[in-house]
């Protein structure tokens, strides 16, 4: 049986269905924020049934996206921490998540937020929630806007998606930390770091279950059980070690099925507040891990030269959507139920929200981040074109280490392979289909 790690040398080193895996979680939770943004509050729309008759709620699919995500970013960044830089590294992150994130800021906090609020205008801009919105660029998270959005289902939330910003950045903080320490390098403590970092929450989940108190408990219960990252930084480490291991984890189909089969079950038998905890992110992270390498890594998922009928969604290649879907998803779906309340369903809020969405998510690619991607081969600190290709050569096959890049790869060529990640992420994807584990 093939091993991960042979997979990827075979496809040489491209993932052929990161693309559609990205496009699919992007879309997916367009959908569940199209089913949650517009209903009321009861009933709960998480404990609603997937798919009738299946006795599997909502929340099955809610909880695990960004997770998935998390999982995804977690294998593919290790990659472009493996063959660059540190410095290069910090660097590409920030260009690839920052430049798109100030744009739909500044878009939401000049245009949208004027457009829809219910203040005059000039005590808009007075307002103290005003400025403090774009503290959402360095990942201090502000939801409201002064007036805006007031009369919807969901109050004042302007952007309920960047919850996730910090702790994308927590996770690539500590991500370069272990680099930097050294850890990342030697895989056996990497492994070893990652399972402490389960022990301890597992057991201060247990010890605060059981009203065990001791000095700081409460503290370390937030930031090991109860935070968005107690549960993403596991899932997002869990990525890196299947890419650290991937010589050594088998390549197939049917442990795929099993596992998303073993995910599904659990959501049928326990409840979500068990699958939130450190024992079901435990459970969870190395089935999610698992398929969403499986997915990427599997030519059957590739969307290139595919047709839909008659719509030619390999189209869908030709940049990384995804994250604009992130960013604008949220606060265009907010703004079509202010102009148009009380006439929607949810498949028909679904279509009208992917329509408008898509189109702003395409402008991001061409407008803001491909030109900011491509000035990614000028931030890097000595670190050559020829340079790069030598390191995707190397990781093709660790047997070629040599130190001159062959002459078939070209700057502008290569830089376009490297040129595409996205959030939740995510990072090491290349344009048209090719999920490259460097950028």
């Amino acid at each position: 049986m093939q091993s991960i790690g042979g997979v990827l040398r075979a496809h040489k080193n491209v993932g052929p269905g990161f693309d559609a895996l990205r496009l699919i979680l992007a879309v997916s939770v367009l959908f569940v924020h199209s089913a949650s943004l517009w209903r009321p509050a009861n009933p709960d729309p998480d404990l609603m049934p997937l798919l009738n008759p299946l006795p599997i709620p909502t929340w099955a699919l809610s909880t695990a996206l960004v997770p998935l995500f998390f999982a995804l970013s977690g294998f593919l960044v290790a990659g472009s921490a493996e063959n660059l830089p540190l410095r290069d590294f910090i660097a590409n992150r920030a260009l690839r998540i920052v430049p798109a994130l100030l744009v739909e800021v500044t878009l939401c906090g000049l245009l949208l937020g004027p457009l829809v609020t219910t203040l005059p205008i000039h005590d808009y801009f007075r307002d103290p929630a005003f400025s403090k919105y774009f503290l959402n660029v360095l990942g201090w998270i502000h939801y409201e806007l002064p007036g805006v959005f007031k009369n919807n289902p969901e109050t004042y939330y302007v952007n309920g998606s960047l919850w996730t910003v910090p702790h994308e950045l927590s996770v690539y903080v500590a991500l370069a930390a272990s680099v930097y320490l050294g850890v990342f390098e030697r895989r056996k403590l990497l492994l070893i770091s990652v399972a402490a970092l389960f022990g301890v929450a597992i057991a201060i989940y247990f010890a605060t279950a059981h009203a065990i108190h001791f000095p700081g408990s409460g503290a370390l219960n937030e930031i090991f059980v109860t935070r968005g990252a107690a549960r993403l930084l596991p899932v997002f480490f869990t990525g890196v070690l299947f890419y650290c291991y991937r010589d050594r984890i088998p390549f197939h189909g049917g442990i795929a099925a099993a596992a998303a089969a073993a995910y599904l079950g659990a959501t049928w038998l326990v409840q979500r507040e068990t699958m939130l905890s450190p024992v079901g992110v435990l459970f969870t992270a190395p089935l999610f891990a698992y398929v969403v390498v499986w997915i990427g890594l599997s030519p059957r998922f590739s969307l290139r030269g595919r047709h839909l009928w008659i719509l030619p969604i390999g189209a869908l290649t030709a940049g990384d959507f995804s994250y604009g879907i992130y960013l604008y998803g949220y606060p265009l779906q907010q703004t079509l139920l202010h102009f148009f309340p009380g006439t929607w369903n949810t498949l028909g809020f679904f279509c009208a929200s992917l329509t408008v969405v898509a189109s702003f998510a395409v402008l991001s690619w061409y407008l803001v981040e491909r030109p900011i991607l491509r000035l990614r081969r000028h931030t890097r600190s000595g670190l050559r074109t020829e340079t790069i290709a030598e390191s995707y050569v190397s990781t093709v096959s660790p047997a070629i280490a040599t130190r001159t890049a062959p002459s078939s790869y070209n700057a502008d060529s290569l830089s376009e392979a490297c040129n595409s990640i996205s959030p939740p992420l995510e990072p090491g994807m290349s344009q048209g289909s090719a999920a490259v584990l460097i950028e």
